[in-house]
């Protein structure tokens, strides 16, 4: 059953991800050419259009999902009502943007404030909705291939431009601007082909407007729920900025996070290839074993979570050597430790909300989520002015375990769980992992090769005898 989730997750996510993988390598080229200034106003200004960015499907995408499975025959008629109200409602978030953008910009940046004003809101009004419109569409009609073609061309144009504007013309944070507005623009080039002239999903713009309130009673609820993972993710940079720390501090930072967030896109491939497997297991679990094969797949994945972070982790002074040539951000890998580490929360999450999902339980994900993510912005609030920027890692850390484990202790989760998931035992055990690894990090490299052994033997031995028992 692993296999099967970690051959589909090759399949359907990993392919896209060969463009990421580009950007890490190319890391070495850039960062001599960075510096955590650039990192810093990067850092902000994509916090601030993350944070907006939820907003401007107003989680309509839900909408697209639930029609697309009711109305089989005539979802195309919703999704172009929905498309066009979308369209339109981007005119209004994108002045939005552009006001609190020019109010945001650090002061560093100011000789640029329009610029990258236009470079962050034109996408936002002419791109972004095509985006929602053909990620969805073909990720309904299980038909990846579009999906990968367009990240893999528009990721490697933006790997490209990122090495000549930044390398060569040493336009320093200017340069991922330039990039990603350039990729916003093929992207669109590419799924506006497929989705207007190949499918004819041209957006309606005299819309019903009984259509689009009955909608967005359905889609707004849910708004909260993913606005918390950007209070998890990315919300630690918005507020470094409201306590004014110093800019290159906020860059440290940024770079830090960026390791965490790789693997979180990447695990994000998994996380698609499980869901369904999960779904089809507790469709069948009142008359089989399958809710025990579940809680076996979710132990297979945490093994394999904290193996591979814990490698990363142990290694991530030497990642940061080879992959960064700046000295002065390479002193940020300790934090990236610790953000890294958070991400083991996943398969115990996914443990959780899948079963709350299937049992149509919604109404408590944000018990979960939305009390992570303001508990994480209250944390920094109170501990990064008396402990730094090093505060920050360890409340994300905090955050993400309550996300990967707080779920366990909801009423409606006991009520519908049929096998314990030993949570008592997996977050001690994640925590104890962090602290071997951050502690271990300064080790030297023989000692790190006779630990990657130990680690991956361990890891190996466990997945090859839970084979052999089931």
């Amino acid at each position: 059953m692993l296999r099967k989730v970690l051959s589909h997750a090759a399949i359907y996510g990993l392919a896209a991800q060969v463009p990421r993988l580009a950007g890490i390598l190319t890391l070495p080229v850039i960062t001599r050419y960075l510096t955590t200034m650039d990192y810093g106003v990067a850092g902000v200004i994509s916090a601030y259009v993350s944070a907006l960015g939820i907003l401007q499907s107003l989680g309509l995408s839900v909408v697209m999902v639930s029609s697309f499975a009711r109305y089989p025959t005539r979802y195309r008629w919703v999704w172009r009502q929905l498309h066009g109200f979308i369209l339109l409602w981007s005119l209004v978030y994108g002045v939005l943007l552009g006001v609190i953008l020019y109010w945001a910009i650090p002061g560093e940046a100011a000789e640029n404030r329009w610029l990258l004003v236009a470079l962050n809101v034109l996408p936002a009004i002419l791109f972004n909705s095509m985006g929602l419109l053909g990620g969805l569409f073909y990720q309904l009609q299980q038909r990846p291939l579009p999906i990968a073609v367009n990240s893999f061309v528009v990721g490697f144009l933006t790997v490209g431009l990122n090495i000549y504007l930044i390398a060569y013309l040493r336009l320093g944070y200017m340069g991922w601007f330039y990039s990603n507005f350039a990729g916003g623009a093929l992207s669109f080039l590419v799924l506006g082909y497929m989705m207007y002239l190949r499918e004819r999903m041209w957006p309606i713009f005299r819309f019903s407007w009984r259509r689009i309130r009955q909608s967005l009673r359905v889609s707004l609820p849910v708004v909260p729920h993913y606005f918390s993972f950007f209070l998890l993710d990315t919300s630690d940079r918005l507020v470094m900025d409201f306590l004014r720390v110093p800019l290159p501090r906020i860059g440290s930072y940024n770079i830090a996070s960026s390791f965490g967030l790789y693997f979180s896109a990447a695990s994000g491939a998994v996380v698609q290839a499980a869901t369904p497997v999960f779904m089809g297991l507790y469709a069948k679990a009142a008359s089989s074993d399958a809710a025990t094969q579940a809680r076996q797949l979710t132990f297979s994945l945490q093994v394999l979570y904290l193996v591979g972070t814990s490698l990363l982790g142990l290694w991530m002074k030497e990642i940061f050597v080879l992959l960064i040539r700046n000295e002065t951000l390479q002193a940020a890998y300790p934090l990236a430790i610790i953000i890294l580490m958070g991400y083991n929360y996943k398969p115990m999450y996914l443990a959780v909300t899948n079963q709350l999902v299937y049992q149509e339980r919604t109404s408590v994900l944000w018990k979960i989520s939305t009390v992570a993510g303001v508990g994480n912005v209250i944390l920094n609030l109170l501990l990064v002015p008396v402990f730094g920027i090093e505060a920050a890692a360890f409340t994300t850390f905090a955050a993400l375990m309550f996300m990967g484990y707080a779920g366990y202790l909801l009423k409606e989760y006991r009520q519908v769980s049929q096998v314990d998931y030993l949570p008592w035992l997996w977050l001690p055990l994640t925590v104890l992992a962090l602290l071997a690894v951050y502690l271990l990090a300064d080790v030297g490299v023989a000692w790190k090769i006779m630990l990657t052994s130990v680690l991956v033997v361990a890891g190996t031995s466990y997945l090859y005898l839970k084979k052999q028992l089931h």
